[in-house]
């Protein structure tokens, strides 16, 4: 599946979730998610700019693994997601017995909504506060973004560990 997505920084939490209010987008109730993104031994995988990563969200396991990101305007690239029957733990396990390993773990809070053909994300992370909209077309991205009253150009590409980085605090 193509995943393209733009982040928004925001002051506080209160001002990004009156923006998603004020357009008429009703949010979910608050998710907690618990984040583990595997690397090999060597760190081919993020060298490679491949990511894999093992989500606990409300009880449920999702293991997803991303490609690298395909154009620079915004964050485009194939996404590949499926529901996994079993604890994180125990796929961690598994992926450390061939040669995987966690290199970074990152919680948030997530409420989502829908803004036409996209899902608007309201993160809260212990470094800041963003809006996230992702979509499968670029053109859905940008129309959800201009419902917002967000401009695209201003959309952050990185990705949350990056962002952390960048904030100055590892987890």
């Amino acid at each position: 599946m193509l995943e393209c997505e733009l982040k928004f920084r925001f002051a506080t939490f209160v001002e990004a979730q009156e923006l998603i209010s004020s357009r008429g987008i009703a949010l979910s109730a608050p998710v907690e998610e618990e984040n583990a993104v595997l690397d090999s031994l060597d760190g081919s995988l993020s060298g490679k700019r491949i990511l894999l990563r093992i989500r606990n969200a409300g009880g449920v396991t999702i293991l997803t693994v991303k490609t690298p990101v395909e154009d620079s305007r915004m964050k485009i690239r194939k996404e590949y997601e499926t529901e996994v029957c079993c604890p994180p733990q125990a796929l961690e396990e598994m992926f450390a017995a061939i040669g995987f390993r966690v290199a970074r773990r990152y919680s948030k809070t997530r409420m989502t909504g829908r803004c036409g053909d996209a899902t608007v994300c309201l993160d809260r992370l212990h470094f800041g506060t963003f809006i996230e909209i992702e979509a499968g077309s670029p053109e859905a991205l940008v129309e959800a973004a201009s419902l917002l009253g967000l401009d695209p150009s201003d959309g952050l590409r990185e990705n949350y560990l990056e962002l952390e980085d960048m904030a100055g605090g590892n987890v």
